[in-house]
């Protein structure tokens, strides 16, 4: 099996949240009552940590989306059977007509990056944009992405032209399938 994945550079991440405005618009989540109430619903959020002190402040900025896992600790979680890893392309996939809306895979994810709509009673998240990447398409975060930071493809040919460009993969946030690197 093939993974596609997402290679998030550090160095050219500067935390627009464009990547998110075009995620939400893609996907249509907009329904602020029902989808996550009481916060935006998001299948993307941009973290940030700041290091050192004025006027020598350096900010690293990253995307947290779902990490697609190998091991899919959403899908050990729903005994419906409604969370699928694909075979070719190695993503995670709901079922939306097979989700009982238990929440058992919001609280399994590690990332928290599982949405869960109230209203209709239903668990929903990232794709890697199922629809468009299948169609030869990038997911439309990586086509927004004002700064390139986010490239598009199979993990291990990710991981080769990271190594080409003399980027180091950040081991501590590339523990599954979306890869995060930066110049050491």
């Amino acid at each position: 099996m093939k993974q596609l994945s997402i290679m998030v550079d550090l160095d050219r991440c500067i935390g627009c949240k464009t990547c998110i405005v075009a995620c939400r618009n893609h996907h249509g989540l907009i329904d602020h009552e029902y989808d996550m109430p009481g916060e935006i619903p998001y299948y993307l959020r941009v973290e940030s940590k700041s290091e050192g002190k004025f006027p020598e402040i350096k900010e690293d900025s990253w995307v947290v989306m779902c990490q697609h896992c190998k091991k899919t600790p959403c899908a050990k979680g729903c005994e419906e059977g409604a969370i699928t890893k694909d075979v070719q392309t190695g993503i995670v996939l709901f079922d939306r007509e097979k989700c009982t809306g238990c929440g058992e895979c919001v609280e399994k994810c590690p990332y928290k990056v599982i949405q869960f709509n109230e209203k209709e009673n239903y668990a929903h998240k990232c794709n890697l944009c199922y629809d468009r990447v299948t169609h030869g398409l990038d997911p439309v975060c990586v086509e927004t992405c004002l700064t390139n930071a986010l490239t598009f493809g199979e993990k291990e040919i990710l991981l080769m032209q990271a190594d080409a460009a003399g980027k180091q993969v950040i081991k501590k946030l590339s523990a599954q399938s979306i890869v995060y690197v930066k110049t050491p």
